[in-house]
């Protein structure tokens, strides 16, 4: 799991069955330190998140299957939660 922000959203005609009704999103990976990680990717959004929040993104073979109940799905990233705050204490 990592923490992204949410910048921008992708368009598709043609969908998988299992992105049906689904946004996907534009979502750059986060630091710790809130600043922008490595390359943004794509994520099918489960949450309803919108432009500007922060999120949590689940990726990995299975999590759709796992935490959606999903079946067969060609899913690696998704959207699964808009985060409220970040603390992190100092180390």
């Amino acid at each position: 799991m990592m923490l992204a922000r949410v910048v921008g959203k992708a368009v598709s005609v043609v969908k998988h069955p299992a992105y049906e009704s689904r946004r996907l999103l534009v979502v750059q990976p986060l630091s710790t330190e809130m600043r922008d990680r490595g390359k943004a990717i794509i994520a099918v959004d489960y949450v309803g998140a919108g432009e500007g929040d922060t999120v949590v993104v689940g990726a990995g073979p299975g999590v759709a299957r796992q935490v959606f109940g999903l079946g067969r799905a060609p899913i690696r990233e998704l959207v699964m939660a808009i985060v409220d705050s970040v603390h992190v204490e100092p180390g």
